[in-house]
């Protein structure tokens, strides 16, 4: 390797502040130095990173390939300073996080004031998405996911593992007769998560185990969209318990179909890239997001 590692942020500062002099600025250097750096580095890996004239600065196809590595490289460096410093340095930066709707509503959001409490240098940023996410494409630290991981290079922590059950209004029932059978719970089902719709689920019913497909004219990736809409009356629906317990309980949901238990359950997991060693502010925000996961799986 020919060129300087040192050279990267000088290079990254230059494409994300858009121009030498903000990023001299931003790096409180001389617009010479900046220049320097950046011409030292074109000359090391012997190709053009930047078109610039004397007010802007452009990305060739060239550059555009090497910032990306460059990203990677610099997070690897915060992340192993991180690492080294974590006991004797308390937690900070900014830590990107990808959530899906229910979990961030429902488990996170009442309690983000804890977080920011203990640890008031990590700076947030919470994107919130049904999909399964990127994480080194798009620079998530950790993301909250649902289900299996199909992707063999994330670690994945476990957060919580709740059945899932049929349920519907008792308005809803009392217009149709107690569904007793699965063709009975299926042709009630109008409204569905997209991640349980025209899927194959495996059901157990006693000791006798059999593929379903769930249906209904409505799909969406927002679980707690299908809940509102069951307690609405819209029908019986299937959900993670841990998400309509309060509604059972306060009698807004009934459960229904109790001899038919879908497998497996559903499962949370807080997950990482293997290729990232694990900073000190994303330790700290997994083991956050297990406590709040314990504290709603314990609430009775």
């Amino acid at each position: 390797m020919k060129w300087n590692i040192a050279d990267l942020p000088v290079f990254a500062a230059v494409v994300e502040h858009q121009g030498i002099s903000s990023a001299a600025r931003a790096l409180r250097m001389p617009k010479s130095s900046v220049s320097r750096f950046v011409q030292r580095l074109e000359d090391d890996l012997q190709v053009r990173l930047l078109d610039r004239n004397s007010r802007h600065v452009r990305m060739t196809s060239e550059g555009e390939v090497f910032y990306k590595h460059c990203k990677l490289i610099l997070e690897q460096v915060d992340a192993a300073d991180a690492h080294m410093n974590g006991i004797t340095h308390d937690p900070s930066g900014l830590l990107t996080v990808s959530l899906p709707m229910a979990f961030s509503r429902l488990i996170l959001a009442g309690n983000l004031h804890r977080f920011r409490k203990a640890y008031p240098d990590v700076e947030l940023n919470i994107q919130i998405t049904p999909n399964q996410v990127n994480l080194l494409g798009d620079h998530i630290d950790v993301a909250v996911q649902v289900g299996e991981l199909p992707d063999s290079d994330m670690i994945a922590i476990t957060l919580f593992e709740t059945p899932l059950v049929w349920v519907a209004s008792p308005a809803f029932l009392k217009t149709i007769p107690f569904p007793r059978t699965l063709d009975e719970l299926l042709e009630n089902v109008h409204i569905c998560e997209q991640r349980y719709h025209n899927k194959p689920l495996k059901v157990r019913h006693g000791d006798q185990r059999q593929m379903l497909n769930i249906g209904g004219e409505i799909e969406t990736t927002d679980p707690i969209m299908v809940r509102d809409t069951v307690v609405a009356g819209a029908g019986i629906s299937l959900l993670p318990y841990l998400y309509v317990r309060d509604d059972i309980a306060q009698g807004k949901l009934r459960q229904v179909g109790h001899d038919w238990i879908i497998e497996p359950q559903a499962k949370a997991s807080a997950v990482y890239t293997s290729r990232r060693m694990l900073s000190a502010r994303t330790r700290v925000f997994i083991d956050f997001l297990k406590t709040l996961s314990e504290e709603a799986m314990a609430e009775k």
